[in-house]
């Protein structure tokens, strides 16, 4: 009987204890609920006083759209090509047995640069010199007796037609060994010279490249309906890269006889004087046409453009109830020239455009507009800018 008592106390007491544990965890659910219930309410109105409060107005600068006068120009990839140059090789094989130049070196007209063993060859000029005066001897002598009428005319003939083949082997023997000698054909700075003292080397081998760099011709090509805006005296501007503060000019000298049937392109060939020697045959740049004709471009500084991937928009000014706001507004470009960009569609002349303070700005926002500094209302064109089609 006191173990079954014992047993019902002691049941009875964790009854009641667990009823204060769910009282407990009761109240502490209510208030922690309490604790976040009004800190999301003073969030609200928080946030509501925020967005009743009125946003100052963005300060930014502004330029006028406007019509202006801009040259029409064509562009191409031109490369340069030198009005002398060419790959220098032996016409005979043998031995190098003389080198007399560098690579780089710049050289004078009929330098010599090379010499190939030439014993063989002088033996066969000292042979045909030698038997060239036994010839010339044998001929007087005939000649002498034909006068006296002691040798008959015939005689005289094949003495005659032996010295003059004679002569004919002197000269062919020379020419041998002229061929052992590789001399500069004019003027010009050589290459990398790519043979060695000793070395064996056959017809066609190349020795080194010679260029006259002072002159230059500029090749590029152009669409066939672009012909007839085109001739020969055009100025041409040129830029290069890696030479951007410095300009190139030049002017057009020919244009090609025919269209290519595959690309219906047609070649053009300026010519650019180099005096300062920075641009090499092989070199590539952009060549640009400018036409005599000028048109009539709006226009605003290129800073006021921001070119996201699904095209370029812009902010211009508007009145709304008597203050200024934005308006982003696509647009379609055109060319550049000297820091502005031609618009061609979304905007009429006289509107204000936002040149600076654009990060801040969104559809319909106020702004202020502050005096803009004279570098973005008049852009000065950069190295790398230029006229583009």
């Amino acid at each position: 009987m006191l173990n079954i008592k014992t047993v019902k106390i002691m049941s009875s007491r964790k009854s009641g204890l667990s009823k204060r544990l769910l009282v407990v965890l009761s109240l502490v659910i209510v208030v922690y609920g309490g604790v976040i219930g009004f800190s999301r309410y003073m969030g609200g109105r928080f946030l509501a006083a925020m967005a009743s409060t009125p946003r100052p107005p963005v300060s930014v600068s502004v330029a006028k759209a406007q019509m202006v006068m801009w040259p029409q120009t064509l562009s191409a990839v031109a490369s340069f090509k030198s009005i002398q140059g060419a790959s220098l090789s032996p016409q005979s094989a043998g031995t190098v047995t003389g080198l007399f130049f560098d690579s780089g070196d710049v050289v004078k007209k009929n330098q010599l640069l090379l010499q190939i063993n030439d014993n063989v060859a002088r033996a066969q000029l000292a042979s045909a010199q030698a038997r060239l005066t036994n010839t010339k001897q044998a001929r007087d002598r005939q000649r002498n007796l034909t006068k006296r009428k002691l040798t008959s005319a015939a005689t005289l003939d094949q003495t005659v037609a032996d010295f003059r083949e004679a002569q004919a082997a002197v000269q062919q023997a020379r020419a041998a060994l002229a061929d052992l000698q590789l001399r500069a054909p004019f003027d010009g700075h050589l290459g990398i010279r790519e043979v060695a003292l000793g070395q064996y080397i056959a017809p066609g081998t190349i020795v080194t490249d010679i260029e006259q760099w002072d002159l230059l011709r500029v090749i590029f090509s152009l669409p066939q309906r672009e012909i007839m805006r085109i001739k020969i005296g055009d100025q041409v501007h040129l830029r290069v890269d890696g030479l951007t503060k410095k300009d190139f000019n030049g002017k057009i000298s020919a244009i090609d006889a025919s269209v290519d049937p595959r690309t219906r392109d047609v070649r053009i060939e300026a010519r650019i004087n180099n005096p300062d020697e920075l641009l090499r045959s092989g070199m590539y740049g952009v060549a640009k046409i400018i036409l005599k004709q000028d048109k009539q471009i709006l226009a605003i500084p290129q800073i006021a453009i921001t070119f996201k991937s699904y095209g370029a928009y812009l902010y211009v000014i508007k009145q709304q109830q008597g203050v200024d706001v934005v308006e982003a507004r696509s647009v379609q470009t055109g060319r550049l020239h000297q820091g502005y960009i031609a618009i061609t569609h979304g905007l009429k002349v006289g509107e204000q455009v936002v040149i600076a303070g654009q990060v801040k700005l969104h559809n319909g926002a106020k702004v202020q507009i502050v005096p803009a500094p004279e570098t973005l209302i008049h852009p000065q064109p950069s190295s790398r800018q230029g006229l583009n089609h």
